[in-house]
């Protein structure tokens, strides 16, 4: 009997505590980002053009080896008068998992010289969503940003 509950102990939790699949590779969808943001984003108008414009092109593949390969290709963007372009760049960026529940990851990373923690939520096997921003700078302005699996 000890045996039978030792093995349910271990086996339990496991059951439990089963992560979404996350290896493989995400597309931004700006389909998804304008559906969700119109209605209860909380940003200015200009902030809404610039984000429309780049919404939509990254894409993300995780691997294996806790490695994710970000990869936004050339972004043109007009803001009034004006028309740049963003340069394509490809990020490799090792990241660690902190925990799961059936429908989140919570990761941590280091992107731009910082230390990030980010929580994807799972909406099925298919699709997750982020919050923009962060709790310092923008992160009351409630946008989701949303990635939809090859």
């Amino acid at each position: 009997m000890k045996k039978l509950i030792l093995c349910l102990s271990l086996v339990l939790p496991n059951i439990a505590m089963s992560c979404p699949t996350l290896t493989g590779t995400w597309t931004s969808s700006s389909e998804k980002f304008e559906s969700f943001n119109k209605k209860w984003a909380n940003v200015n108008g200009n902030a809404w053009a610039f984000m429309t414009q780049t919404q939509g092109k990254e894409v993300i593949t995780f691997n294996n080896e806790q490695e994710m390969r970000i990869n936004t290709p050339d972004i043109e963007i007009t803001m009034g008068e004006k028309t740049m372009t963003m340069p394509a760049k490809e990020e490799r960026i090792n990241y660690s998992i902190l925990g799961c529940t059936d429908s989140s990851i919570v990761l941590q990373f280091e992107r731009y010289g910082k230390t990030q923690i980010s929580q994807l939520h799972f909406e099925n096997e298919t699709t997750y969503w982020e919050y923009m921003g962060n709790s310092q700078n923008d992160g009351n302005s409630h946008i989701r940003e949303y990635y939809t699996k090859r």
